[in-house]
């Protein structure tokens, strides 16, 4: 795979997880409260891994503002709940952004020796996405005890529910767009 498709997979593959999360929230909210349409990516193509890089940064940045929407529109807290909630949510989203780090870098990897993938890198790509995979089910489990002290426990199953669809809306993107190994 040359550089160039290496560098177009990753940038349709920000772009489509952004479309992928504003279509989601549309969905979710009553129609005078749809977010505006995100602005249209520029014409021209990323030069450098860095940009790339820069690129999938502020794509992410995107995607946690508009889940901040989602998970304002389907949580219904009172005052006092909210006040307790969004700090959690925000070290929550935090610990979970730590974890994307590494999904991002492990694209970034898997894309760059796409052609030349070897069995031992293979085997080294797969052990880091398990790693990732329990990463993101501790930090999930840390923080249902959390939030169960501060929420309802319909609430808190409520939030996850939506936090689980949001991620099952980006893996699905991913896994259409990222190509199977060879």
């Amino acid at each position: 795979m040359t550089k160039a498709a290496r560098r177009t997979i990753m940038f349709f593959m920000a772009l489509g997880l952004a479309v992928s999360v504003t279509g989601w929230v549309g969905a979710q909210q009553p129609p005078a409260q749809q977010p505006a349409a995100p602005a249209q990516p520029g014409a021209s193509t990323p030069d450098t891994d860095d940009d790339l890089t820069s690129d999938i940064a502020l794509t992410r940045a995107s995607i946690q503002l508009r889940r901040q929407a989602i998970v304002t529109s389907v949580m219904d807290l009172n005052p006092t709940e909210s006040q307790a909630f969004w700090p959690l949510y925000r070290d929550y989203r935090i610990e979970m952004a730590k974890v994307g780090d590494r999904v991002s870098k492990l694209l970034v990897d898997y894309t760059s020796q796409y052609d030349t993938l070897t069995d031992d890198q293979a085997k080294k790509i797969m052990k880091e996405w398990l790693s990732i995979e329990n990463a993101k089910t501790s930090v999930k489990s840390k923080y249902v005890s959390r939030f169960q002290k501060i929420l309802p426990a319909r609430k808190v199953m409520r939030f996850f529910q939506a936090d689980n669809k949001l991620d099952a809306v980006l893996n699905s993107q991913l896994a259409s767009i990222v190509p199977l190994a060879r």
